[in-house]
């Protein structure tokens, strides 16, 4: 959201968008949870909790700016929407540390977290963009500037991510650690197929829908570039999720 034009658009926007998002983070914060306890002799490590602790904050730091938006103290809205950054973003970081066990000098330990957070910011650029357009079916009279620009930030969240994962796999395999290199050649001989319907559809397919939406915001008709949205919000989140699968069965953030 805060690639979003403040300015430019209904309070009522941030309100539903605000909504749906808190929703999305309070369901998470949950299936981690319980994903933690349930492996509790292993899982619940002082790492692991502190991880925990930072998406909590999260949770109630993004509560309270949906709560600011009901009043008119600009004050306390701006400081929650901050803190609802730093403490989301310290999360990220958290959890790529937690998800593989690097030495401190190898760069392993830069490319999880980095990965982790270029996954949450095209997971949310699809799908504020999509919200966005919702919106335009309901303010008709709306300018066409702030769709184009939640567009293009997705459009470059979607590159970044997708020039990350070629690069990841190429240091890893070229100067990666003997295990991470093990994981690399393991992935490709039993589960390339699934290495490649991730890439088919988490990255290839948004960036021809991404070509398609261009087009159709050129006309402009928001409602086809809203169902595009759509489209290209069920491949990233079909393709994240086949990205935690190769995680769990590689520890690779791909």
């Amino acid at each position: 959201m805060a690639a979003t034009p403040f300015h430019q658009l209904d309070l009522a926007f941030y309100k539903s968008t605000g909504a749906v998002l808190f929703v999305i983070a309070l369901i998470a914060l949950w299936g981690k949870t319980q994903f933690y306890w349930q492996g509790a002799a292993t899982e619940f490590t002082v790492a692991t909790t502190v991880e925990l602790f930072f998406q909590a904050a999260f949770v109630v730091c993004l509560g309270a700016y949906i709560v600011s938006l009901w009043t008119e103290r600009q004050y306390f809205r701006a400081r929650s929407f901050s803190s609802a950054i730093l403490t989301g973003l310290a999360g990220l970081i958290l959890a790529g540390l937690n998800s593989y066990a690097a030495p401190v000098w190898s760069l392993e330990i830069v490319i999880y977290p980095i990965a982790f957070f270029l996954s949450a910011l095209l997971l949310g650029s699809v799908t504020v963009g999509m919200l966005i357009g919702h919106w335009y079916l309901i303010d008709t009279g709306q300018s066409i500037e702030p769709f184009v620009r939640l567009y293009k930030f997705f459009v470059a969240a979607l590159l970044l991510q997708s020039g990350f994962l070629l690069f990841a796999a190429l240091w890893i395999y070229l100067a990666g650690t003997p295990s991470a290199v093990a994981s690399l050649k393991m992935l490709w001989e039993k589960n390339s197929s699934l290495l490649m319907t991730r890439i088919a559809v988490g990255q290839a397919a948004p960036l021809v829908l991404s070509w398609m939406i261009w087009r159709t915001l050129v006309i402009p008709h928001t409602m086809a570039a809203t169902g595009l949205f759509y489209i290209a919000l069920l491949g990233v989140f079909v393709g994240e999720i086949l990205g935690r699968q190769i995680l769990t069965l590689s520890s690779l953030p791909f």
